[in-house]
């Protein structure tokens, strides 16, 4: 049975998008692609981002953490607003699926009440949970080719997959996202 919803899971730069738009052009049924980037492309910039953001204590901030090892790390955390934004976000993918529409979720987890909400929401879909890896130093590698803070996928690495119930996992390190996308449809 066709899943009605694909979660990628997996920290910042380990090619999730990538493999959604790859599973898209190889899954028989027309599977929208949304995420944690589509729900953060519509925040007020003054609830999100870095000190431009007056209010982004309340939304969603980047945080400065100690680095590692001399490398940098950089965190996102989101206060009250950025929950309940977060939650709306989650409900409508919900919403999109009770319409008849599969779905392809690609998701940085930021915080377990986060997932833990993912998980309560689709609770009682059909849903292939995919756990994307990628080896630190290829993650950090392809994070200084993007837009973008430095340290985020230092950050995610450690803390996304924390909880998650997977039913596959991915290796992305070195799997083109053709190869990944044959893999999940072979659970489809």
């Amino acid at each position: 049975m066709t899943p009605s919803v694909i979660f990628l899971n997996g920290p910042s730069s380990a090619g999730k998008t990538t493999l959604g738009r790859a599973l898209q052009d190889t899954l028989d049924e027309p599977y929208l692609l949304m995420g944690l980037d589509t729900c953060f492309a519509m925040v007020p910039a003054q609830w999100s981002g870095g000190p431009m953001g007056a209010h982004r204590a309340q939304g969603f901030q980047y945080v400065d953490l100690p680095d590692e090892n001399g490398q940098p790390v950089t965190g996102i955390s989101h206060g009250p607003v950025g929950l309940r934004m977060l939650k709306g976000f989650h409900r409508a993918v919900r919403e999109f699926v009770a319409a008849g529409n599969a779905v392809i979720v690609d998701e940085m987890m930021l915080s377990p009440d986060v997932r833990d909400h993912w998980i309560t929401t689709f609770a009682d879909l059909d849903v292939l949970w995919v756990g994307v890896q990628c080896d630190l130093a290829e993650l950090e590698r392809r994070e200084t080719t993007r837009k973008g803070r430095a340290g985020l996928a230092r950050w995610s690495e450690k803390r996304v997959h924390e909880g998650m119930p997977y039913d596959l996992w991915l290796d992305t390190t070195t799997q083109t996202p053709e190869a990944g996308a044959r893999q999940v449809a072979t659970h489809c």
